[in-house]
C-alpha cells in the first residue's frame, strides 16, 4: 500500500476532520499581507475556503488530485475562485512568488526525511517574496509520543447521510529503524442504518517528530530566518515540555 495516500479517503475527509481551531490564527495571518497567499498541502480546503471567503487571493497546492478535486467541487458550489495545483511540494515549482506560504495542521511533519524536508525549505523560499514569511506548524515531539504506544484506539463515530455512520480506529507505532518516525495506521468502518458494515478501508501514513533544534536547523540552511516560535494558534510561547504545537513564523531576508 501506498503510505499518504489520500486519494483513498479523499470522500471521508471532511466527515473525520471537522477541526476549526487554528482557523483565526490564519485569517489573522494573512490578512496581514498586501499580496498573494499559497497554501501548500491544502487538501480538501478545510483552511484554503475560510480565507478565499474573507478575501485572501489564495494558491493552494497538494500532492492528492482526488483531495484537490474535492477542493474544487466546493470552489464551483461556492461561487470561489483560487488557483489549484497537484504538486510534491518538494518539487516546487510555480514560476511565481508570495507575500505569504502556509502549511497547516502539522502537514510538513508527512516529509519523513531531513534530505526532502530541506529540498521542500528551499523550494518554498525560493516561492517568497523578499521578506515574505512562512507559517510551518508540527507537532511537539514531547507531547505527541505520549499518545504513541503501539495500541490500537477507538478514535470516534461520525454521522454519514441516510443513518449511515462511519467509525474511525487509530494505530500508532514507532519506526523500529528511525525512532523520529511514526507509522500511523487509519481503518475506516462504514456501517448502514441497520448495523451492517458496508466497508472498511485503510490508510497508512508515516511522519517524522522533528525536535526544534532539528527544523531550525534545516530551516536556517535553507535560507530563512527565525522570526517567532509559538506553542499553540493563540501566540503562546513555545514550552518544551508541554506545548501542543510548534508554530514557526518564517522569514525570507
Amino acid at each position: 500500500m501506498e503510505t499518504n495516500n489520500y486519494d483513498t479517503i479523499a470522500d471521508l475527509y471532511d466527515t473525520y476532520v471537522p477541526a476549526t481551531f487554528d482557523i483565526p490564527f490564519f485569517l489573522g495571518e494573512a490578512k496581514k499581507v498586501p499580496g498573494e497567499v499559497l497554501e501548500l498541502m491544502s487538501g480538501t480546503g478545510r483552511l484554503s475556503l475560510p480565507l478565499i471567503e474573507a478575501g485572501v487571493r489564495l494558491t493552494c497546492v497538494d500532492l492528492s488530485r482526488e483531495m484537490l478535486k474535492v477542493l474544487e467541487e466546493k470552489l464551483v458550489r461556492r461561487g470561489l475562485s483560487a488557483r489549484v495545483y497537484p504538486m510534491d511540494i518538494c518539487e516546487l515549482d510555480l514560476g511565481r512568488q508570495f507575500d505569504l506560504v502556509l502549511i497547516p495542521f502539522h502537514s510538513f511533519a508527512e516529509i519523513v526525511s531531513p534530505e526532502d524536508q530541506r529540498r521542500a525549505l528551499e523550494r518554498i523560499h525560493r516561492h517568497l517574496m523578499p521578506g515574505g514569511s512562512f507559517i510551518c506548524t508540527l507537532g511537539n515531539p514531547a507531547v505527541r509520543r505520549q499518545t504513541v504506544d503501539g495500541k490500537l484506539r477507538f478514535f470516534r463515530r461520525y454521522p454519514l447521510d441516510g443513518q449511515r455512520a462511519l467509525l474511525l480506529w487509530l494505530l500508532e507505532n514507532l519506526h523500529p529503524a528511525d525512532n523520529h518516525i511514526v507509522e500511523m495506521l487509519e481503518f475506516f468502518e462504514e456501517y448502514d442504518e441497520n448495523g451492517m458494515l458496508c466497508s472498511k478501508r485503510l490508510l497508512e501514513l508515516r511522519f517524522r517528530l522533528s525536535s526544534r533544534g532539528e527544523f531550525e536547523a534545516l530551516a536556517c540552511s535553507a535560507g530563512f530566518t527565525i522570526s517567532a516560535l509559538y506553542g499553540d494558534y493563540s501566540y503562546s510561547e513555545f514550552r518544551e515540555d508541554s506545548s501542543p504545537s510548534m508554530v514557526w513564523v518564517l522569514k525570507k531576508g
